[in-house]
Parts: C-alpha cells; sequence; structure tokens
C-alpha cells in the first residue's frame, strides 16, 4: 500500500456526534476529542498547520454542500 488514498479507502467511517469541550495542549499542538453515536472517543492530536489545514478542507466542503452563505 503505498498510497495514502488507498489507506483512507480502507479507514472504517467514524461520524462524529460530538466534540467534547476539553483544551489540551501537547509539545505538538492540540489534541482534540471526538465522540461517535455509540459512545467511543479517538484522540486526534494535531500540530497548527494540519489543525489549519483540517479547519480549511472542512469548511471548503461545507461550501462545496451547502453553499457559501450557509
Amino acid at each position: 500500500m503505498n498510497d495514502i488514498s488507498e489507506a483512507a479507502g480502507e479507514a472504517p467511517d467514524f461520524i462524529v456526534n460530538d466534540v467534547l469541550n476539553v483544551a489540551e495542549y501537547t509539545d505538538l499542538g492540540v489534541v482534540v476529542t471526538l465522540v461517535d453515536a455509540q459512545g467511543s472517543r479517538v484522540r486526534l492530536h494535531l500540530k497548527i498547520g494540519m489543525g489549519e489545514l483540517l479547519c480549511e478542507r472542512i469548511a471548503n466542503a461545507l461550501e462545496c454542500r451547502y453553499g457559501e452563505n450557509s
């Protein structure tokens, strides 16, 4: 598996139901805890650049789906 897009296609879906309001910081950046409908949690460790990229990708996807003024 050389292509990262192949790996992403094989990953199970994790549908976010909640994002815990807990500010955690590490030497690398921040930690965000995501919770799915069954209560399973994923602690997402992000460096500043990756956090900004994630925000940008989510904003772009929402804009494409719902329009610029949503």
